[in-house]
């Protein structure tokens, strides 16, 4: 493969993670799903692995919890079928998530991924997010001290 034909990919590959998380943004799971192929596999921190199913239901619950979420990637990089990301999440909680009741809190948390990309579609992604502070942002962990005591 030439180098003019790797950085295509690579264009391409990242052009259709934006694309993948601007239809999360519209909480869209048919037009999410269009971008995985049958043997889809997510990895989310402190979750066992999804297939294609398991990772639709985890949205739903998602956009549940947080129908107003927005999801914003601040970095991307790509180097031949895998794009990584970093992602600046921002919602209201208006439905329960993890047990936790709707408390109209603002949330901001940051997430990032690697994401696999085959024929065009996300056949693997791998997440991690920062549910620490989205949890101490909902009141069900205490904040850290500020002073690091």
């Amino acid at each position: 493969m030439s180098e003019d034909q790797k950085n295509g990919e690579e264009e391409q590959n990242k052009a259709m993670i934006r694309q993948y998380f601007e239809h999360h943004s519209q909480k869209d799971l048919q037009k999410i799903e269009k971008l995985w192929p049958p043997n889809h596999r997510f990895y989310f921190s402190g979750m066992p692995p999804m297939d294609w199913n398991g990772h639709k239901q985890f949205l739903a619950a998602l956009f549940n919890a947080f129908p107003d979420i927005h999801f914003a990637i601040e970095d991307i990089l790509a180097e031949g079928n895998k794009v990584a990301f970093r992602l600046a999440l921002t919602g209201t909680h208006k439905g329960e998530f993890q047990g936790i009741l709707p408390t109209g809190k603002k949330i901001s948390f940051g997430g990032t991924g690697i994401g696999t990309i085959i024929d065009g579609k996300l056949e693997e992604n791998k997440a991690h997010a920062d549910i620490m502070g989205l949890m101490q942002q909902l009141g069900a962990i205490p904040p850290a001290p500020a002073n690091g005591d």
